[in-house]
């Protein structure tokens, strides 16, 4: 296939559809130099002239005109194309926000079946708990803990939280299980405690569940800064933790923790997958979504 020069086809096209050379010299982002010689090139490659050049004029030749109009349709079609495959590239990719904790002892564990049952698709997981709000901020989704009132946003349940009082093995033949959570005397209690007090009022913590005042039993009681460090000492054997059932779950099938009280405690908020509404289509989105509420839906049920 014998094509003209690319480079000087490219100015060409910029040049007839401005008129003028400083304006595609603006767009091109070089000199208008760059762009006369382009275009000389172009008249040396065919061996005529494409524009009538005087003082105070320039304008296309008919023989310019004719091939400008092919030149601009043809390298519109190809953007077109070239755009509808960058489109389709970055729809493979999905960028999702979720909450550190999720991510890791939940959402993390379970990725390899989404990318079995969806080859070529790339999930970027944000571990942060600030807010996304999708309004430029490159996101599609997001994990969100929530009361469920929702204002331009689709929002899916995925996780009723379910708390349980877990320990290692090797606490509990140490120490035994619990009677009671309310008398939790003589064991070693973990708690966790985050520095925002919003994030923290969203869990239930051993203060709430005891009877009487905690500081007046006798009892260690350990304090970590997240619900992964409290998780990881209860693993470790370091005392019974307050975890909702999500992220232990992996921990209990392997043999790590067990439940030490039949009680369950529930959190008013839940887990819900959010992504904003009136988007263009992206069934790549809506099969992310589709798989997680079926990987929930054990969270889900009474």
């Amino acid at each position: 296939m014998k094509l003209p020069p690319m480079n000087a086809l490219r100015a060409f096209e910029v040049v007839s559809r401005h008129g003028s050379v400083s304006k595609a010299a603006e767009e091109l982002c070089v000199s208008q130099g760059a762009v006369s010689q382009q275009l000389r090139n172009l008249e040396d490659y065919f061996g005529k002239e494409l524009f009538h050049r005087s003082a105070n004029s320039f304008s296309l030749t008919e023989e310019g005109e004719n091939f400008a109009a092919v030149v601009q349709q043809s390298l519109k079609q190809v953007a077109t194309a070239a755009s509808d495959i960058v489109r389709e590239r970055s729809q493979r990719t999905l960028r999702i926000s979720a909450p550190p904790t999720v991510s890791a002892k939940w959402l993390m564990p379970k990725l390899g079946d989404f990318y079995e049952k969806h080859p070529g698709v790339t999930v970027i997981l944000d571990e942060s708990l600030q807010l996304v709000t999708f309004k430029n901020d490159g996101f599609d989704g997001a994990i969100r803990f929530s009361d469920g009132e929702f204002s331009n946003l689709n929002a899916d349940l995925l996780i009723k939280l379910k708390v349980y009082a877990v320990a290692s093995p090797a606490y509990i033949e140490k120490h035994g299980r619990l009677e009671s959570t309310g008398n939790p005397q003589g064991h070693h209690l973990i708690d966790c405690y985050y520095d925002s007090k919003s994030i923290s009022s969203q869990h239930v913590h051993w203060r709430d569940i005891v009877d009487g005042n905690l500081e007046d039993m006798s009892m260690e009681h350990l304090v970590y800064p997240d619900t992964l460090q409290s998780l990881n000492a209860a693993v470790q054997g370091q005392g019974i933790a307050l975890i909702p059932m999500h992220l232990c779950e992996d921990d209990i099938a392997a043999g790590k923790l067990e439940s030490v009280s039949g009680q369950v405690y529930e959190y008013r908020g839940r887990y819900y997958f959010v992504s904003p509404k009136d988007t263009r289509p992206n069934q790549v989105l809506d099969n992310f979504r589709e798989w997680l509420i079926e990987i929930s839906i054990s969270h889900r049920d009474n």
